[in-house]
């Protein structure tokens, strides 16, 4: 990301115009936001207030000392020193960059005031006590504030500022890396449940093992009047689980209500058992078949447990909750599996006993 760092100039102003030239053009060629007395409003008692909040926003503080102390305040510091002062107070990094041979500044550049040179004396010492580079020429000075500043951000890494579409894109970023972790999170956790699962489900009976349902047959007399002709017959069959998985799995692609799974078994049982009903009942006609309701809650229990099956609560238009059930994605690999058609077998689709052709749309 690049940042773009927030520099707080301080010096004398009038004696060093061309110097303080020289500092901005090399802030600006490191693309860094130049800051200083150019900034200031005029003079009131909220000045100085102005100039703190001014350098709590820099990442960095320069100081320039000529041969001048500066206009002071009323506590006798000219503003450049209370300035540094406070950018120590604060934290932030600072640099001095000291005229190497004061006595060669023109008089009207140098300070006149016996005190004001005492003072200035004390300040060149203050500020050659922690980092400070001295400079003889404007040219050489923005040399040296330029190779000075580069090492101090190298040294001292800061905020910065940055454009807020720039931001608004690392924020982004962020929260894609927060979220991948996320779901690196949930993915483990997920496999974690499935290895155990698998384990489980080891143990339970399914594919090829056997299960018995018992079920019902509506029969129906024609010789018998109406009100008379219709009985029920009561019995029981052996499927295979991979048979009653196969039966009613397609209809729960997408989610369906229970009645899905009880539609699929007893197109089974239809095309299973219809035979063997005609020839016990030969001169009846065969009419619907329908699984009990023990082994309908039996069958959905065993793919729950497998982790087939998902069973969710729903609302109808009146408010009324009904359920609904779905295939797990185990559940439709497992389908894909067992009902796929493998290479090198011809496919054939033959219609269950008593199915009517339908159009497919």
């Amino acid at each position: 990301m690049e940042k773009r760092y927030q520099v707080f100039l301080s010096s004398t102003y009038v004696d060093l115009k061309e110097e303080r030239l020289e500092v901005m053009r090399a802030l600006l060629e490191l693309d860094c936001i130049p800051s200083g007395m150019e900034y200031f409003p005029a003079a009131n008692d909220d000045q100085w207030t102005f100039i703190q909040e001014l350098i709590d926003q820099c990442d960095y503080y320069v100081v320039v000392v000529g041969a001048r102390y500066g206009s002071t305040s009323d506590d006798g510091l000219s503003f450049t020193e209370k300035e540094y002062r406070y950018a120590l107070e604060k934290g932030i990094p600072v640099i001095g960059f000291v005229h190497a041979q004061p006595d060669s500044i023109p008089q009207g550049k140098a300070e006149r005031d016996p005190e004001g040179r005492r003072k200035l004396d004390e300040f060149r010492k203050l500020v050659r006590s922690r980092l400070c580079k001295d400079w003889s020429s404007p040219a050489e000075l923005g040399a040296v504030v330029s190779r000075s500043l580069t090492q101090l951000i190298k040294r001292s890494p800061r905020p910065g500022w940055v454009r807020s579409d720039r931001l608004a894109s690392v924020e982004a970023s962020e929260e894609i890396l927060r979220l991948r972790q996320l779901i690196d999170k949930k993915d483990e956790e997920v496999a974690r449940l499935t290895a155990m699962h698998s384990a489980t489900a080891e143990g339970l009976a399914q594919g090829d093992d056997q299960v018995e349902l018992s079920f019902h047959v509506s029969l129906s007399d024609p010789k018998l009047p109406y009100a008379e002709r219709s009985s029920r017959y009561a019995s029981e069959s052996i499927f295979t689980w991979d048979e009653v998985f196969k039966s009613f799995a397609p209809h729960l692609l997408t989610p369906t209500k229970l009645s899905g799974i009880k539609s699929g078994i007893n197109g089974l049982l239809r095309e299973k058992v219809l035979n063997a009903v005609q020839d016990m009942f030969p001169e009846l006609n065969v009419g619907t078949f329908s699984v009990s309701n023990s082994s309908l809650q039996m069958v959905i229990v065993q793919f729950i447990a497998m982790g087939f099956l998902s069973i969710s609560n729903a609302e109808d238009q009146e408010g009324k909750l009904y359920k609904l059930a779905a295939l797990s994605s185990e559940g439709r690999r497992y389908l894909i599996n067992a009902s796929a058609v493998k290479r090198g077998v011809v496919a054939r689709a033959r219609p269950s006993s008593g199915e009517e052709d339908a159009d497919v749309v």
